[in-house]
């Protein structure tokens, strides 16, 4: 890596309940599907995410998580003298600090984290609630923070938007456009779960994982992030990019995005990580001249 670069990765956790099983199992061997279900046969894929970020946390200067799971009816995820979720993230993962933000609702709570190697400045990072609630009960939400790197400020953001409606989504892109724009020229990488496809990709009729029908059509996430200075990858409509379901993977849903201030080093979905539903995509970004 060199001086100039930045490396990233953005995991929806799926509240620790480990991939779909039946997708999984679907193109592995005799041999490796008996390993997959003995592991998931522990239910333990909260501690599988936690050790994997310690074993990967020198690849990774920030971590973006989603759907950390905190608990449900106030009684929070810590049952039986179990540790919390985020717990298991922040002492085991083993990075130098972390930013969670409480999302959900009252009934069922859960989290985004944005784990960090790299030296946070002070208390001005922004956590915001979004417009547009799951079920007319859930709230989404997105984290924006600074950090010093090579004597400079960059920020990183990190979200989870909504899964169904596409006028929702819009709303809440908007609501973290304005947040963008306010900082001004400044060097942004936002990680997150999107819960859209890309511009020209398949949006219906997926052969496997949630059939959403009418969940990506006329969405605006990337027209509106995008008049506000962020950018992506391009991408195709192929199994190289697609990080959903995992097993049997057929779109993209989740993105990291980027200013101008970046050049793309490397970019990849991570499909030998098994233990959500969802596939993480990592990066590795240089700061420009």
């Amino acid at each position: 890596m060199g001086e100039q670069s930045v490396r990233c990765v953005s995991i929806n956790t799926h509240r620790g309940r480990g991939p779909k099983l039946p997708y999984l199992l679907a193109q592995s061997s005799l041999e490796e599907a008996e390993r997959i279900e003995l592991l998931n046969d522990t239910r333990a894929y909260t501690y599988y995410i936690a050790e994997w970020l310690n074993q990967n946390r020198h690849r990774f200067d920030f971590v973006g998580l989603q759907e950390v799971f905190n608990g449900i009816l106030g009684f929070g995820d810590r049952l039986l003298g179990k540790f919390r979720q985020r717990d298991h993230y922040r002492l085991i993962g083993g990075f130098r600090s972390v930013i969670a933000h409480g999302v959900g609702f009252a009934g069922f709570r859960y989290e985004n984290m944005l784990l960090s190697q790299l030296q946070a400045i002070g208390q001005t990072q922004v956590n915001y609630l979004l417009p547009g609630k799951v079920a007319f009960l859930a709230s989404c939400g997105f984290t924006l923070a600074p950090f010093v790197f090579n004597d400079q400020v960059i920020w990183i953001g990190n979200t989870h938007l909504h899964p169904f409606n596409p006028y929702d989504r819009a709303k809440q892109v908007t609501s973290i456009a304005k947040e963008v724009t306010k900082l001004g020229d400044v060097p942004i990488l936002f990680l997150g779960d999107f819960n859209t496809v890309p511009p020209g990709c398949r949006d219906s009729d997926f052969p496997a994982g949630e059939r959403d029908v009418n969940s990506y059509k006329n969405d605006k996430t990337f027209e509106i992030l995008g008049a506000a200075g962020m950018n992506i990858v391009k991408h195709e409509d192929s199994v190289k990019f697609y990080t959903y379901p995992t097993g049997v993977p057929n779109r993209t849903l989740d993105y990291i995005f980027f200013t101008r201030h970046w050049e793309v080093i490397d970019y990849y979905v991570m499909k030998d990580f098994k233990f959500s539903d969802h596939y993480p995509v990592a990066g590795e970004f240089r700061l420009r001249d």
